[in-house]
């Protein structure tokens, strides 16, 4: 049995896990190379990483690197408007919630720096995971990478405590 923690990543030790899941997931069965699973705009984003807590890891050493299993992240790309990407949860642990999981904790950050609608660039075959979160497809789908992709987008309403009183 194991439990998942789903939290921003903290240090550059949980940075470097959570680049390596993301390298085995997205760009690995691609063929690409370690390095492609970064970006020129990772050190301005919020990273959120899924940690498993298998009971074995108490036997680790204190300086083994945290066995993230699900990453994703949150760009503001205007007062208004977040993009997320990457997200990322390695096959033994999809189909579990994490993916559910991490998107909903992004858009709880969102909320809380204001944004009103969040953008998400998919694969086309991800578009039913996004839907039924409530993001809808606008646009045709574009290839990325080889791969047919498309952007959705879900707005975000203010939440009562936020809005200005009349």
């Amino acid at each position: 049995m194991y439990s998942i923690e789903i939290r921003l990543a903290h240090t550059q030790q949980e940075l470097e896990a959570m680049y390596y899941q993301r390298w085995l997931v997205l760009r690995s069965p691609l063929g690409m190379e370690q390095g492609t699973e970064k970006d020129k705009f990772d050190e301005s984003c919020s990273h959120l990483i899924a940690i498993c807590g298998y009971q074995i890891t108490a036997l680790a050493a204190p300086d083994t690197a945290p066995y993230v299993v699900g990453s994703a992240r949150l760009r503001e790309l205007s007062s208004e408007l977040g993009s997320i990407a990457y997200l990322a949860v390695l096959p033994e642990f999809q189909h579990q919630g994490i993916g559910t999981a991490l998107v909903k904790r992004l858009t709880e950050i969102a909320r809380q720096k204001t944004l009103r609608c969040l953008r998400v660039m998919t694969r086309t075959s991800a578009l039913k995971f996004y839907q039924r979160l409530g993001f809808i497809e606008k646009g045709e789908p574009h290839d990325y990478l080889g791969i047919p992709h498309s952007f959705m987008y879900l707005n975000l309403p203010s939440s009562p405590d936020t809005e200005a009183s009349p």
